[in-house]
């Protein structure tokens, strides 16, 4: 239940590998888990053999399906057409859950809003609630920010609430500290992230499927029992096959399906362990 830890080889995929020293494995994945990457392979003793570039989800599945790392830690499940590329060039991928999460969507702690229902959620980011006045909270226009297109916390936020495109009114901002930041420090923002994204001056919402339903904020319990309609899980993708695993890949993935010593790494970084 780990992550997992994807080589670039940088002479192989430049593309990839923008920010890694000559001869470092350079890893693509999910940027919600980019502290858990970078402590792990800290703990396992691979940090001068491999750096964590994170960049979302959509950035590790195409590295590994294209065959340039062996594992790809997601915050989503891969695609059936990723996996139908994969066939085709002979790379087997298998799934590993490592833990969950939830999205949180986050003001500022001056908001006095507490909840939302999905729908209002829609509304805002289809831009058509546009003040906080409008949804119970100061007369203020919304400020509203969202992960990009290649980020796996995006489709799991377009997905779980229903959201098919995102008005002009949303501005997107390229990683989960970017949120933070705009968050806690801009009175009227709203925006969504992994949970790592909470800080002293910013808190996530209540949410609740519809109006009529219970709320659930994001707690521990309710996102293990998927009641947050937020919650999800977590993954990593692991290749083999046409693809031969580097030796630092092989040590990482085990460490990282090895829960004695990942599942501290993880609530450490405030994700939930599975069981």
């Amino acid at each position: 239940m780990k992550k997992s830890i994807f080589a670039l080889a940088l002479v192989s995929a430049p593309a990839f590998a923008q920010n890694a020293a000559p001869g470092i494995l350079a890893i693509q994945g999910s940027d919600t888990l980019a502290g858990f990457m970078s402590d792990i392979i800290v703990n396992s003793g691979l940090e001068e053999q491999m750096v964590y570039q994170g960049g979302g989800s959509g950035k590790g599945e195409a590295a590994i399906i294209a065959g340039l790392q062996g594992i790809a830690p997601m915050s989503r499940k891969i695609k059936p057409e990723a996996l139908a590329t994969a066939e085709k060039a002979g790379i087997q991928i298998t799934e590993h859950t490592i833990g969950l999460d939830g999205v949180g969507l986050f003001v500022n702690t001056a908001n006095k809003l507490k909840q939302l229902d999905l729908a209002q959620v829609v509304d805002i980011y289809t831009c058509k609630t546009t003040n906080w006045s409008q949804i119970g909270g100061d007369n203020a226009a919304i400020v509203v920010y969202r992960r990009d297109d290649v980020s796996g916390t995006t489709d799991t936020f377009k997905s779980l609430t229903g959201l098919k495109e995102f008005g002009p009114c949303v501005t997107i901002l390229k990683e989960t500290s970017d949120i933070a930041v705009a968050t806690s420090t801009e009175a009227h923002a709203i925006a969504y992230a992994g949970l790592s994204a909470g800080r002293p001056e910013n808190h996530a919402l209540s949410l609740a499927k519809t109006s009529a339903d219970k709320f659930y904020a994001p707690t521990p319990t309710n996102i293990r029992s998927f009641n947050y309609p937020l919650s999800r899980t977590l993954y990593v993708y692991e290749a083999a096959g046409a693809y031969s695993k580097k030796d630092a890949e092989v040590q990482l993935l085990g460490n990282i399906i090895d829960r004695s010593f990942a599942d501290p790494i993880l609530v450490d970084n405030e994700f939930y362990t599975v069981d």
